[in-house]
């Protein structure tokens, strides 16, 4: 059996894909809604749980798991570091699926400057003035409520009611939340940025799949600038970027 560890578009093309080569896969999400998506796509067993260790351990007892695939999104480092951790207690292969990163040079260039994590971008973005556009999902919004008057925030989150609840404990109202489901491409991003009179965008690099190039020439057209904040480092060790070149590579193992 093949543990998913899956929380992006590119786990539920894997874990089809998987299928197809007639192997057996269960897939674990974090939200009904990843649930509902995973169900609708594939015939796989799908778990809608968040895991911490001991909930690894017994589901790759329960199930006989002899491999597992980390697609999750490349922010949830969390997971990642546990899944390692687990595999390396109980000598499983490990095989992670990281999306292309976006291709920027990594420098401040055309109103572009790169954030090492969130609180760094919260720092960076406190100090322009006017509104800061938030593209980063609502698991980060706390970092920034400390740091910056939530008046002065604009986010866009996936329009689901948890999500929506917690933003509203937050201090957002219907005239600074955006709840809507991306990616976006470049000219509804623009007209988002200049409807809520954007004055910096912050966003993660979530690569072509998350739609950060079309964010990244939304603001440039704007003349707005973006911050940018770097993906987690984590050294996972081998990693593939072409879903098709590790679906075979898994399916090696199991014909030999």
């Amino acid at each position: 059996m093949i543990l998913a560890l899956c929380g992006t578009s590119e786990g539920r093309a894997l874990v089809e894909k998987l299928l197809e080569k007639k192997l057996e896969v269960i897939a674990t999400v974090t939200t009904a809604y990843g649930g509902q998506l995973l169900k609708e796509d594939s015939r796989a067993e799908v778990l809608e749980e968040k895991l911490d260790v001991a909930k690894m351990r017994e589901l790759i007892e329960e199930k006989n798991i002899q491999q597992v695939i980390d697609i999750t999104h490349p922010y949830a480092e969390n997971i990642s570091r546990l899944a390692m951790e687990v595999c390396r207690e109980k000598e499983l292969s490990y095989f992670r699926y990281e999306r292309p990163e976006t291709q920027w040079q990594e420098k401040e260039n055309n109103h572009l400057y790169w954030a090492k994590d969130f609180s760094h971008a919260a720092t960076m973005a406190k100090n322009f003035e006017g509104k800061i556009f938030l593209t980063i999902g609502s698991n980060q919004l706390p970092i920034f409520v400390e740091t910056i008057e939530v008046k002065r925030l604009v986010a866009r989150v996936l329009p689901l009611s948890s999500v929506i609840r917690s933003c509203e404990t937050y201090g957002f109202t219907p005239d600074n939340l955006i709840a809507m489901k991306g990616p976006f491409n470049k000219e509804l991003n623009k007209q988002m940025f200049k409807s809520y009179g954007a004055n910096v965008v912050i966003t993660k690099d979530s690569g072509k799949a998350g739609g950060t190039e079309e964010k990244i020439l939304a603001a440039q057209e704007l003349n707005i600038p973006i911050i940018l904040v770097k993906k987690p480092t984590i050294s996972y060790g081998e990693v593939d970027d072409d879903i098709d070149v590790l679906v075979n590579k898994i399916a090696s193992i199991y014909s030999k």
